[in-house]
C-alpha cells in the first residue's frame, strides 16, 4: 500500500492503521515524490491526498492510468473539508473511490480498510522497467511524457479517417513507429471473436503468423478462433526479441502488436505502452467495420446473430413492444473464464460448446440470441416480463447442466442477468451489468 499526504499526522495515522491489519506501505510526502514512489514500489492500492504540493491527486492519478499495465491498481482519493472537486474530473481522474477526512473516524477506517481488502493488484510487465530503474527526477519529466503520449495518441486516432481501407491503416502505423523507433520489423494482429488477422512490415526477413500467434500465446492470450488470415509473404521461422503489447476494449482483446529486436527493448515497451488505448480504439473500429462490411448476420462460430446486428435487434423488440403495448425482457449470459475452457479442450472442442450453448438458448428462451463480445451474449425475450424471463431461465440452467457438463467439469461458470425494458436505451441495455 502507498500513502501519499503532505501532513505528517494523516500519513503515519494511516500507515499504522494499514500495518496493525498485515499490509506492507510506504509513504510519500508529495504529489511528485508519491509518484517516483509509485514506480519503485509498484503497489497494489494507492491512498493519495487531493490538494498536495508539486503534483495534485488528480494529476498523479490521470498520469498512473495512462498506462494500461496499471489498470487494477486501487486508487482511494482523500479531500479535504474545504476541497471539492469538479464532478467530471472526479469521474474521469480515475480514482476507483473518494473519501472525505472530515468522516468520523470509525467510518474512515471502515471505509479504507473495505477498499484495500479489494480484488486490486499491480501487474508487473517489461514496460515499467526502465520506469522502476528511473523514475521521475522533475515534474518537467511528467509533462514531457503527457506531451509524448497526447502527440502518439492524436497521430493514431487520426487515422480513423482511413477506416475503408485496413492495410493502409497498418502501413501508416508503421510508418509512425518506424519514425519513433529503431527496430527490424513491426506485426500487427486484430483480432475479433470469430477470427484473426496478421499484418507485418519491416526491413528484414518475416516471420510467419503461427509464430506471432504462438508469441501471443505466451503473453497470455488463448487463440480462441481456428483461422487467422496472414496478409504479408512470411517464413517459418523464431522471433528474435521483441516488445509486445496486448490492446483490450472493455474486456475484450483487439489485437496485439509485437515490435521484433528493437534496438532498445524498454525504450520500445515504453512506447508501445504510451500509445495502447488510442491503438485499442483504432483497432475496435477495423473490427467494427469488418464485421459490419461482411454483411454477415450470423456469428460463424456460435450461430447468434453478429454484434453489430444485436443492438439493430434489440431497437426493433422495443419498437415493436412499445407499438403494441407489450413487454420485453433481456438476458444477458455471460462465460466466465472463458479462457479456461479454450485452454483444456482446445479451439474445436470449446467452439463447439458455446455452439451448443447457443442452440439451447435457442430453443428455451428465443432465437432472437446475439454475441455481443467474446463471452457475453444477449436474448431477447418478446412479451416476457421479468418474472417470465427468470422461469425460462431456470428452464435453460437445468438444460445446459446435462447438456453441456465440460463446462462443470472445467469449472466454468455462466452469470445470468434480467433486464425488463422500462424506458432505457438500447446503449444501457447492451451496458447493464
Amino acid at each position: 500500500m502507498l500513502i501519499i499526504d503532505d501532513s505528517v499526522v494523516w500519513r503515519t495515522y494511516l500507515q499504522n492503521l494499514l500495518e496493525l491489519h498485515g499490509h506492507t506501505t510506504e509513504v510519500a510526502k508529495d504529489g511528485l515524490e508519491g509518484l517516483n514512489k509509485f514506480f519503485i514500489f509498484l503497489p497494489d492500492v494507492v491512498i493519495v491526498d487531493y490538494v498536495m504540493p508539486r503534483l495534485n491527486g488528480v494529476h498523479f492519478t490521470r498520469f498512473v492510468r495512462s498506462f494500461s499495465t496499471f489498470k487494477n491498481v486501487g486508487i482511494l482519493m482523500l479531500t479535504g473539508a474545504e476541497e471539492t472537486i469538479n464532478q467530471f474530473w472526479a469521474r474521469k481522474s480515475g480514482a476507483n473511490a473518494f473519501l472525505k477526512k472530515t468522516e468520523s473516524q470509525a467510518e474512515i477506517e471502515k471505509a479504507i480498510l473495505s477498499f484495500v481488502s479489494g480484488s486490486y493488484s499491480m501487474e508487473w510487465s517489461r514496460e515499467i522497467y526502465k520506469l522502476h530503474i528511473e523514475p521521475y527526477g522533475e515534474l518537467v519529466d511528467i509533462l514531457e511524457e503527457s506531451l509524448k503520449e497526447s502527440t502518439i495518441t492524436k497521430e493514431i486516432l487520426e487515422l480513423t479517417n482511413l477506416i475503408y481501407d485496413e492495410k493502409l491503416i497498418m502501413q501508416r502505423l508503421y510508418e509512425l513507429f518506424r519514425e519513433l523507433l529503431d527496430f527490424e520489423n513491426i506485426y500487427f494482429c486484430l483480432l475479433t471473436y470469430s477470427d484473426g488477422r496478421v499484418y507485418a512490415f519491416g526491413n528484414g526477413q518475416l516471420a510467419d503468423s503461427n509464430k506471432i500467434l504462438e508469441i501471443l500465446q505466451n503473453h497470455g492470450i488463448f487463440q480462441y478462433f481456428e483461422y487467422a488470415e496472414q496478409l504479408y509473404s512470411g517464413v517459418n521461422r523464431e522471433i528474435k526479441d521483441h516488445a509486445a503489447e496486448i490492446l483490450t476494449k472493455g474486456d475484450n482483446v483487439v489485437g496485439f502488436v509485437l515490435i521484433e529486436n528493437p534496438k532498445l527493448v524498454d525504450v520500445a515497451m515504453h512506447m508501445l505502452a504510451l500509445a495502447s488505448y488510442s491503438l485499442a480504439q483504432l483497432f475496435d473500429l477495423l473490427n467494427w467495420y469488418k464485421i459490419t462490411g461482411n454483411q454477415k448476420e450470423f456469428d460463424d462460430v456460435s450461430g447468434a446473430y453478429n454484434s453489430h446486428v444485436v443492438s439493430l435487434k434489440i431497437a426493433s423488440a422495443i419498437d415493436f413492444a412499445k407499438r403494441n403495448d407489450l413487454p420485453v425482457s433481456f438476458i444477458k449470459l455471460r462465460i466466465k473464464d472463458l479462457w479456461r475452457l479454450y485452454k483444456t479442450l482446445g479451439v474445436t472442442k470449446s467452439n463447439s460448446a458455446i455452439k451448443k450453448l447457443v442452440k439451447e438458448a435457442s430453443v428455451v428462451l428465443s432465437s432472437e440470441i446475439g454475441r455481443f463480445s467474446l463471452n457475453t451474449f444477449i436474448i431477447t425475450l418478446l412479451g416476457k416480463r421479468k418474472d417470465q424471463a427468470l422461469q425460462n431461465l431456470e428452464h435453460l440452467k437445468d438444460r445446459l447442466s446435462k447438456s453441456l457438463p465440460e463446462l462443470a467439469s472445467e469449472g466454468i461458470q455462466i452469470d445470468y442477468s434480467i433486464i425488463e425494458w422500462s424506458g432505457q436505451t438500447v446503449g444501457e441495455i447492451l451496458q447493464t451489468a
